[in-house]
């Protein structure tokens, strides 16, 4: 940034008679949000012109350099949010901690809702929830992403699991998936045809690693017991297809806190 505009900058920002009103920061506030929603689904605009506009209309005593500041001032407020922000307004490093709370607030009785999707999460219900609502959003901007991931510490829990069970009924299966009858898609790195244990009560609903609980499935079938829409009726499928099957009562997971993992489809 050179010294005219950082100067330009400074003088627009620190007068106490050039102090921003609520009213201009609501302005600044809507006009990045607007383009925020334009940028997010693929359609054009010119920065360059809602600034125009914005000095011609309610930011009328503002340098054309204060506006673009005061848009990456808004842009370090989202990237706190871990909200996407407009690529071509880089968030601020000098920002203020007052001013970016300030930003914050504002921003959040300003209609950020559509950017909850957008928000990373550890939880696996939740990640399902925000991409099924994405999808049915025209993503036009391709997501920056994350080179580094941060990481959460979960309390989860992993089931005892007895190996004749799994090897017994793999071997009933002979390399065909006991739901869909097609053959096992690729062999293990045991080199034995690959399918899925799946447990029709879950363990984490109480239901037993027993034989009369066990299927063996392909991935694809694995998943729909797990993930489809209609995953309620494909289970019940199964206990009308496979006589050894038994019906067992569901009863509620222990703690709402703790992640149940099964090997098979973790």
């Amino acid at each position: 940034m050179t010294g005219l505009l950082q100067m330009s900058i400074s003088q627009d920002l620190t007068q106490g008679s050039q102090a921003w009103s609520d009213a201009e920061l609501v302005s600044a506030v809507q006009a990045y949000l607007h383009m925020l929603r334009l940028e997010l689904s693929g359609d054009s605009y010119s920065k360059a012109e809602i600034n125009r506009q914005l000095r011609e209309g309610p930011l009328a005593t503002r340098t054309k350099a204060s506006v673009e500041f005061r848009m990456q001032n808004i842009s370090a407020a989202l990237y706190e949010l871990k909200m996407p922000w407009i690529t071509g307004y880089l968030p601020a490093r000098n920002i203020g901690s007052a001013v970016k709370e300030k930003m914050i607030a504002l921003l959040k009785t300003s209609g950020i809702d559509f950017l909850k999707a957008y928000v990373p999460t550890s939880h696996v219900e939740a990640l399902d929830v925000k991409v099924a609502e994405l999808r049915q959003r025209h993503m036009g901007k391709r997501p920056l992403g994350s080179i580094r991931p941060a990481t959460e510490t979960r309390s989860t829990t992993t089931y005892v699991r007895d190996p004749a069970v799994k090897a017994w009924v793999l071997q009933l299966a002979s390399g065909v998936c006991e739901a869909c009858d097609c053959k096992a898609p690729f062999l293990g790195q045991d080199g034995l045809p690959y399918l899925e244990v799946h447990h029709v009560m879950p363990l984490s609903s109480h239901g037993s690693d027993t034989p009369s609980n066990a299927v063996a499935l392909c991935p694809n079938c694995h998943r729909r017991c797990h993930y489809a829409y209609d995953r309620d009726e494909f289970k019940l499928a199964l206990y009308e297809k496979i006589p050894r099957l038994v019906l067992e009562v569901p009863e509620p997971i222990q703690s709402e806190t703790d992640v149940f993992i099964e090997p098979d489809v973790s």
